[in-house]
């Protein structure tokens, strides 16, 4: 067999597993979030399984080595829109341990992802992704999504659950380039 990189993505594509997320995933994706931008505690991650998975339409997928160890998770959200006949689905959360990173997880997540948007009814598979994430567009890209518009966001709430002063966080003195104004997503 090979070695290198190849070798390397088989061997963890023939040991992952996708299953839905669960409270005592917990840890783990605080700890994912925390690399994507948005800082949780394990303690919040419980309630938000449980609402998503209770919310018809919706799943928290996690990809698991042959340890059991949490290397990935995605969400995925089914809604129905005016404008078509069929759902619409939107993937949000994905994000791979920075160490397992280039492994086919991601991959293997966002195929899963689209599987279940399509067993569901969906017409179509959306996201959104910061401006600065220029490798998660390549990403998305090499996996065949078009760049087709344009995301705006109105923050109503601050993470602190303060609501926020002035027209809103982009129009704050430094604008989408400040730390605390930069795109997330």
């Amino acid at each position: 067999m090979p070695q290198g990189p190849i070798s390397d993505t088989c061997e963890r594509m023939d040991s992952l597993r996708i299953r839905p997320a669960v409270s005592g995933d917990a840890a783990t994706l605080g700890r994912l979030l925390e690399q994507l931008g948005y800082p949780t505690g394990a303690a919040e991650i419980p309630q938000r399984i449980e609402k998503l998975h209770a919310r018809p339409g919706t799943t928290v997928l996690v990809a698991e080595d042959e340890t059991g160890e949490v290397l990935g998770v995605v969400t995925v959200h089914l809604f129905q829109t005016l404008h078509a006949n069929e759902p619409a689905a939107w993937l949000t959360a994905v994000v791979v341990e920075e160490k397992a990173r280039g492994q086919g997880i991601g991959s293997a997540l966002v195929a899963r992802a689209q599987e279940w948007a399509i067993e569901h009814g969906a017409g179509r598979l959306s996201l959104t992704s910061a401006l600065h994430r220029e490798s998660a567009h390549e990403f998305y890209k090499a996996r065949d999504y078009e760049h087709t518009g344009v995301r705006l966001t109105k923050v109503f709430v601050s993470r602190s659950g303060t609501a926020p002063h002035g027209k809103g966080r982009s129009s704050r003195k430094g604008g989408a380039s400040g730390a605390r104004n930069r795109p997330r997503g």
